[in-house]
């Protein structure tokens, strides 16, 4: 298989995952460590942690495939 293939496949993964980083994210309650009202400050930490347990979750498979291809070919 080709690297376009494989860049295709980690960029759809990485928006899947961040699909499913944001749904988990949204669980949790962080109310308690901000003030009342701060409705854009917590909406802004949930994407950027969203965004960021996507990349490693994303980096630790693709280092999987990557590794899996090379022993196998």
């Amino acid at each position: 298989m080709d690297q376009m293939f494989f860049d295709m496949f980690e960029a759809i993964l990485f928006f899947v995952l961040l699909g499913i980083t944001f749904q988990a994210m949204m669980r949790l309650d962080i109310t308690k460590y901000f003030q009342k009202g701060a409705v854009w400050q917590m909406q802004i930490i949930y994407i950027f942690l969203s965004i960021g347990l996507s990349f490693l979750v994303l980096q630790a498979v693709m280092n999987l495939i990557n590794i899996t291809r090379r022993l196998f070919t």
